[in-house]
């Protein structure tokens, strides 16, 4: 379940000389200025604009922007062009960019061993398969001979990437035990064509 919405946090007040336009008490209303900020699971994304209120010391009555006036819409102009938008607001949107940043990684250094594993396939590699139809399977080399490499192929299909952990599970018995013979420059074609998405070899 996502949870999400917003939230604001005062970030700048000011005490004003204007008269209460309620009760007429002077120097009692107090200017507040709230940075907005969208946020996810209460970590706070990204800011979302500032908004301002006024409340009066003596009578308590509070105005939202949209009900000040001409001065105190001057004044909270100028109050909030001092007030800087806390950083922390980012901190949902910076933790993201750096998850990113992670996995963009990963996945290449991962492309880069799967690059020089399928150039010398070895016996009880697992190959991920997406087949042309886009369901998922696994083979699984039984030998290697010159440049052929003879292959187990599992005997279940997944239509979600997500059900090769599954097919792994069931174990060698999932495989079928007759073996097909491919040459090595066709398994690097499929890795090249993508139906090779990733190698597991056991060290």
């Amino acid at each position: 379940m996502l949870i999400y919405g917003s939230k604001a946090t005062q970030i700048a007040s000011k005490s004003l000389s204007d008269k209460c336009t309620n009760c007429g008490a002077e120097n009692s209303v107090q200017m507040a200025v709230f940075q907005k900020y969208a946020h996810v699971f209460w970590i706070p994304f990204f800011p979302i604009g500032k908004t301002g209120v006024t409340q009066c010391a003596h009578c308590k009555q509070v105005l939202e922007k949209k009900e000040f006036s001409s001065s105190l819409l001057s004044t909270y102009e100028t109050l909030i062009s001092d007030s800087k938008t806390p950083r922390w607001t980012f901190s949902g949107l910076a933790v993201l960019t750096l998850l990113i940043i992670l996995v963009s990684i990963s996945n290449a250094q991962n492309d880069k061993k799967n690059a020089q594993l399928i150039l010398a396939p070895k016996k009880g590699d697992i190959y991920e398969i997406r087949n042309d139809y886009e369901h998922y399977t696994l083979y699984k080399i039984d030998r290697v001979a010159g440049d052929t490499v003879f292959i187990l192929m599992n005997e279940y299909e997944s239509n979600k990437v997500t059900g090769l952990n599954t097919l792994k599970g069931k174990g060698d018995a999932a495989f079928v035990d007759t073996p097909i013979p491919l040459f090595k420059s066709d398994l690097k074609s499929m890795f090249d064509a993508g139906k090779i998405m990733n190698i597991d070899r056991k060290q």
